[in-house]
């Protein structure tokens, strides 16, 4: 049958409208693919509900949804001194969506202790940036010899005495061990089950001193049941300002921090480290987070990952090296 004028005229027109939409759905599928984040984040703590360490995750993911334009949802995978959670995110699909809220025992203190974890510190992950960070401070009972960290440090030349931690491999005890060999300190290490107990220990009189966040010990140190010495960070702490530096106590540097920062799966997108670095600076610099991270004896940092990854390795190196001229044993 032979197709008449105005049916093929009808036929072409669809063909051309076919073919006009087609162009038309062409650039817009990829670019639609390449905008992030078009769904939730997950950010993965690898500790449980409830102190900084979750508390500062979810005060970055509340302002980094805001920046991002869609929610981050926070996921408590704890186990194992942060590995469980830690291993988790270097499983997930690297594609930004799954994070870690990577910190200083599992990033750089687990690596330097143990050679069969599931993960590379360098090689698993790709760094976001720094999030917060905080020093640690030296303390002991009020009533203890020695007045300044002067007086302490040479009277642990002469006499023995004990420190204790929140574990063994802990960044307290690590600390103690590096405080231990640059001031030629005399000291005994004695680990407990967390920073809790080995707090409650040292105001009571059994154990001498103790390194450990500023979050757990200002509060004792404001109400008088701890001596404060000195701080582990690179300037005074402002919430103490007369106590000094370690480094400035013992003539040489001397830096510990204890810190959190934001992680994804190694081979995530360089749109999506970037859009990610941006929010994590947003939320570095909002008053809110500013001041709640203030109460927990925390700093925002909120850098770039080429200064994270820097930062990475040179803790590493250095917690390593500790591990290994003190001998330290996991147990």
């Amino acid at each position: 049958m032979t197709n008449s004028p105005a049916l093929t005229m009808t036929l072409r027109a669809v063909l051309a409208l076919a073919a006009t939409a087609t162009l038309a759905l062409g650039p817009a599928a990829p670019a639609a693919a390449e905008t992030f984040p078009s769904k939730p984040v997950t950010l993965v703590v690898p500790f449980p509900p409830g102190g900084p360490t979750d508390t500062s995750a979810r005060l970055f993911g509340s302002v980094m949804a805001d920046k991002l334009g869609q929610p981050v949802i926070v996921e408590n995978r704890a186990g194992a001194g942060g590995s469980v959670g830690t291993t988790v995110v270097t499983r997930a699909k690297p594609d930004g969506y799954t994070l870690l809220w990577g910190g200083t025992s599992s990033i750089v203190v687990a690596p330097a202790l143990y050679t069969n974890l599931q993960y590379d510190p360098i090689k698993s992950f790709t760094p976001i940036g720094m999030a917060v960070r905080g020093p640690l401070i030296l303390v002991s009972r009020p009533d203890l010899g020695p007045k300044d960290i002067g007086q302490l440090r040479d009277y642990a030349k002469e006499h023995d005495l004990s420190v204790a931690s929140a574990g063994t491999g802990s960044i307290g005890h690590l600390t103690a061990e590096m405080f231990k060999s640059e001031a030629g300190a005399r000291m005994l290490h004695v680990p407990y089950r967390g920073g809790a107990p080995a707090l409650t220990d040292v105001m009571g009189g059994q154990v001498d001193l103790l390194f450990d966040t500023v979050t757990l010990l200002t509060p004792q140190i404001h109400a008088g049941k701890l001596r404060a010495y000195a701080v582990t960070g690179s300037q005074r702490y402002s919430g103490l300002p007369d106590v000094p530096t370690v480094a400035e106590a013992i003539g040489k540097p001397f830096e510990a921090y204890s810190w959190f920062g934001l992680m994804a799966p190694a081979g995530t997108p360089a749109p999506a480290v970037q859009a990610l670095t941006d929010a994590l600076a947003a939320a570095a610099k909002d008053p809110e987070v500013i001041k709640q991270l203030s109460a927990l004896g925390l700093e925002p940092v909120g850098d770039t990952p080429q200064e994270f990854a820097q930062a990475i390795r040179a803790d590493l190196d250095k917690w390593t090296g500790v591990v290994r001229s003190a001998g330290v044993k996991p147990q």
